[in-house]
């Protein structure tokens, strides 16, 4: 049973394929020497593994496709990968989605193919999501890699691409209007105004270039009460959709 990395060059070695590494089902536990022809390698395979972390790919500088699938990884370290355009780490335990892309963006910028499907950051119906939780997690992943082609099991469509980046400048918009609402907002409404929170956030909807944007509140007309004020001020009493994707 290989345990370590220290079997990885003999292995290397007696492949077919000079360009590729595949060390599939092995019970490899930890990965932190390269072999000698690391650099020139293209495809590595580390599927089906026990691997909680992977270390070692400095000198792997010419890979193109990375494997990962079926390890025990919660989070991957990556060097600069310049040329990688596949990672597949399907069924593996990768919680925090924010810090992955933010290392995706800084090592591999040209990435084209990127499959999660199996982890936490990933809903799905059998884990803890559905639809639009998952279409969610789509336009997070698609606005941050913006040379990706293909996400899990789908084809990234142009349509889905502009979704997402009118999706960020919605989110800006709310966390502005929240930000916005305490205090002065809420002040006007104590004091017995007869406003509402849409003034504001249509001028700001149109400055951000969002016509196709509806901004709603659950009351139209306000005269309020500390108690409705609290509540602004908590959730910001606002939700946003983008016309054709939410009702």
């Amino acid at each position: 049973m290989i345990t370590t990395a220290e079997h990885h060059e003999y292995t290397n070695q007696s492949s077919s394929d000079p360009d590729s590494l595949f060390l599939v089902g092995q019970d490899i536990t930890e990965f932190n020497i390269a072999p000698n022809n690391a650099q020139y390698i293209k495809h590595l395979d580390l599927s089906y593994n026990l691997l909680e972390k992977v270390e070692g790919l400095q000198r792997f500088v010419g890979l193109r496709e990375l494997i990962l699938d079926n390890n025990m990884l919660s989070s991957i370290q990556l060097p600069l990968l310049p040329f990688l355009h596949t990672l597949s780490l399907n069924k593996n335990r990768v919680h925090d989605l924010d810090k992955l892309l933010d290392i995706l963006c800084n090592c591999t910028p040209l990435l084209e193919y990127l499959s999660l499907l199996g982890n936490q950051v990933c809903p799905n119906e059998l884990m803890h999501g559905d639809e639009e939780d998952y279409q969610n997690y789509r336009y997070s992943v698609i606005n941050r890699l913006k040379y990706l082609k293909f996400l899990d099991s789908r084809p990234v469509l142009p349509a889905e691409r502009y979704a997402a980046q009118n999706r960020v400048k919605i989110v800006q918009v709310v966390k502005a209007l929240q930000e916005d609402l305490c205090p002065e907002d809420s002040l006007d409404l104590m004091m017995g105004q007869d406003t509402t929170p849409l003034d504001k956030s249509q001028d700001m909807v149109q400055r951000a270039g969002l016509g196709n944007v509806v901004i709603s509140t659950r009351v139209k007309t306000v005269r309020a009460t500390s108690s409705f004020q609290m509540k602004i001020c908590k959730e910001g009493n606002l939700r946003c959709g983008i016309k054709g994707l939410e009702e």
